[in-house]
Order: structure tokens, then sequence, then C-alpha cells
């Protein structure tokens, strides 16, 4: 087992330790410890976790891409335990799409070039596939998936925020059809059956390639995350044309 102490920094207080720790708990690690405290650049969270080693990778992609977080850092607590010590400030300005920074680990998303890139997005939005193409050619291949994962969940955040965010919270099925669907149907030509959406000739995802449906999930996660309650919501890739069938498809639940 591990020990983890993990740095926050949300734009506000309410609700921040009830909803990253149930994140926690529910990548199974444990709390051991926890603070909340407020400063000039927002609120901070500094908890101290316990779990698996396995686990940890997992753990640390959620909470960095989690729509809350604006600044991530995680750390070994090295033994004699770890003091909750102040928590510096945000390195990275706010760009255009909500930023973040996370640990280093070799199959983590390449943060840098991620938001390097989400500018030039926001930019040129919805004619976006060039530069997540570009990025896929440019970060390890190790951390390709990652990386479009949360490239992914910071442009769905961004597109909320921009397009959607007027209004109170909807249902999963409400929410699908009115901003989901509408969203996706902005980037490319897409079918919806109940919970599952069919993209029909992915521009990441070739025949015989490699799929790039992560994208697409972290894109469904950040708007639909952001946009009803509960705010966790999984999409799962079904299967992808890459691997021979016809179209890409994703199944969103919570």
């Amino acid at each position: 087992m591990i020990e983890l102490e993990v740095k926050i920094l949300s734009d506000r207080r309410e609700g921040l330790l009830v909803e990253l720790g149930r994140l926690v708990v529910a990548s199974g690690f444990t709390l051991q410890r926890q603070r909340v405290y407020q400063d000039s650049h927002g609120a901070w969270l500094v908890m101290i976790t316990r779990g698996s080693p396995e686990a940890r990778l997992a753990l640390e992609e959620q909470l960095a891409t989690h729509n809350r977080v604006l600044s991530f850092e995680a750390s070994l607590v090295e033994e004699g335990g770890a003091t909750f010590a102040a928590a510096p400030p945000a390195s990275t300005p706010r760009a255009p799409f909500p930023a973040s920074s996370i640990s280093t680990n070799h199959a983590a998303p390449d943060v840098r070039r991620v938001e390097s890139m989400l500018p030039q997005m926001a930019r040129d939005y919805p004619k976006i596939f060039p530069w997540l193409l570009a990025m896929e050619h440019e970060v390890a291949a190790e951390a390709r998936e990652a990386s479009l994962l949360l490239a992914g969940r910071r442009t769905g955040l961004w597109v909320f925020k921009r397009d959607y965010e007027i209004g109170g919270k909807l249902g999963l099925p409400d929410t699908i059809k009115r901003i989901a669907l509408p969203a996706m149907r902005t980037l490319v030509t897409v079918d919806q059956r109940d919970r599952q959406l069919f993209i029909q000739n992915s521009p990441l995802c070739s025949p015989g390639g490699r799929s790039g449906c992560k994208f697409f999930s972290g894109y469904l996660e950040g708007m639909l995350g952001a946009s009803m309650a509960p705010q966790t919501v999984f999409v799962r890739n079904l299967h992808c044309r890459s691997s021979g069938v016809g179209d890409c498809a994703l199944e969103i639940s919570h």
C-alpha cells in the first residue's frame, strides 16, 4: 500500500471535499487526513490518501481531469508522514479551457502538450480535428489515449460553459437529448439510441488504425458532468471502427 499527498485547487469550496472524497473512495483509496482552506487563488483541498500502487494512475487521472479541478499535484508520502503545508499557487494561468497540472507518470496524459493546444482549439472550434491528430503524433505512444481523454474533458466542459450553462440541471436522458447530441453533431455525424451514441466516420478512428474514441468519451464526460446532477458521468466505448466495424459506439451512464 502507498500513501499519496494530493493538492487540488478549485474555484469554489462548497462540496469540494465531499465530491472528490467520493471519487477517492470509488478508486479504491481511503482518506487518512484532509484539509480545505481558501486563499487568494481559490479553494485548496489537501488530502492524504492510502491505497494500492496499481490504482494510483487511475486515481490521479480522474482527479486531474475532474471538472472542478483547476490545478492538481500528487506525490508519494515519504516514511514519517506528510504535513499539511500551504499549497503553492497555480503556476499555469487560466486558458480558454480550464487548466490543470498532473504529476509525471509514464502513462499519464501529456498535460503540457494538451494545454498548449487548447487555445488553438478554442479559436478554431469546431474545426479541431487537425489539432488532435497532430497531438496524437507529438505525444508519447503510452500517453496518447490519456491525452485524448484529457483534451476531450477540457473541451466538453468549455463547450458546456460557452453554449449550455444557462438553465437548470437535467436528468441523464434529457441531457443526452438536449446537450450531448447537438454538441456532438457540431463535430461529427452521430445517431442516438437511448443512452448510446453511434459516430459515423470518426476522423480520429481510421479502419485498421488506432482508436481515438477516448477524445469523445472525455468530451461527453466533461460536458455532461457539468450539466447534470449528480456530476459523475461515465462513458464506455462499446466498439470502434478502427477494429473493422462500421461505426464507433459510446454508452453513457452515471
